[in-house]
């Protein structure tokens, strides 16, 4: 998965690998907020802190994690050149003696995620909203196209520089060939500087899926780029729909891709972000278990 913010980009991306076969947040899923931390947690924190990044990060709070665990928010005493400073978030370990400086996720056994809990607490992300709703605005508000012609259908946010899509691509082609799976694509552009001027190139194509086609098979995987050329002549229309789609993948939480929403065999709503480190597994998961998401957003 990647994801614009400098914050958590080095993290995000291995949720995908920790992810289960739980498969992402359900419909009536609820983010908790954690309880702050204790004065003496908190004091902790700060004395590891200043000692570990020699007085260049101030804590401003902490959160009360699982089993003794504290997240810890923090900032940078350096100043960026638009005037701002670096909000920081790393775990502590129980009793002060050990940090680790990402946010990286940190899952519980029934697959809650302390690390999304305590970034949502600090302000560092956005509350999802329920998958339904990402459906539906999907449905309602995103300039989409097809890939594939039977089996069930999935709502997928690419980018066309991420590199994490072009996995999910690869690994979704043979089903989608055999006509065991579907994806709605709804094009976004945030990763990269050409990001959005690449998916409207996509989307303004007389065939988009041949488009995104394209640009998968010429995915240059060492710089992460997709192989096709961004527009070269604006259009506004095609531009603002890239827009509108980016911030429809802002409800999902995460400004990140891939993000996947499906229907499960019970017709319930569940939303994903990147893919399960056995992603043949899940995708066959998928086309054998889930129910399509209709045109007006509803599942079948």
């Amino acid at each position: 998965m990647r994801t614009k913010s400098k914050l958590i980009a080095a993290a995000l991306a291995t949720i995908a690998t920790m992810s289960t076969l739980a498969y992402g947040q359900n419909e009536s899923s609820t983010t908790v907020i954690p309880k702050a931390g204790t004065a003496q947690e908190k004091a902790q924190a700060e004395k590891l802190v200043n000692t570990i990044t020699k007085g260049t990060v101030t804590v401003i709070n902490t959160f009360q994690g699982p089993d003794g665990m504290v997240a810890i928010e923090g900032i940078s005493n350096k100043i960026l050149p638009n005037g701002q400073r670096r909000k920081l978030f790393a775990w502590m370990t129980p009793g002060g003696g050990a940090v680790i400086p990402v946010p990286a996720p940190l899952l519980s056994e029934t697959g809650v995620n302390y690390t999304e809990q305590a970034l949502i607490a600090m302000g560092l992300q956005k509350k999802p909203e329920a998958p339904s709703a990402v459906a539906t605005a999907v449905a309602h508000g995103a300039k989409t196209f097809m890939v594939g012609n039977n089996g069930p259908i999935i709502d997928v946010f690419f980018d066309p520089n991420c590199i994490y899509c072009h996995k999910l691509y690869e690994r979704a082609l043979p089903l989608i060939k055999a006509g065991k799976l579907q994806m709605r694509v709804t094009m976004v552009g945030f990763l990269k500087p050409s990001s959005a001027d690449k998916a409207a190139a996509i989307l303004s194509a007389k065939d988009p899926a041949k488009a995104l086609a394209y640009n998968e098979a010429h995915f240059v995987k060492s710089t992460e780029e997709g192989g096709i050329k961004p527009i070269t002549k604006q259009q506004p229309a095609t531009t603002a729909a890239v827009g509108s789609n980016t911030g429809i993948l802002i409800k999902t939480g995460q400004e990140a891709t891939p993000a996947i929403v499906f229907c499960d065999k019970a017709g319930d709503f569940k939303m994903i972000h990147g893919i399960p480190g056995n992603e043949g597994k899940f995708l066959n998961h998928l086309a054998t278990s889930a129910k399509s998401i209709l045109p007006d957003g509803t599942c079948q």
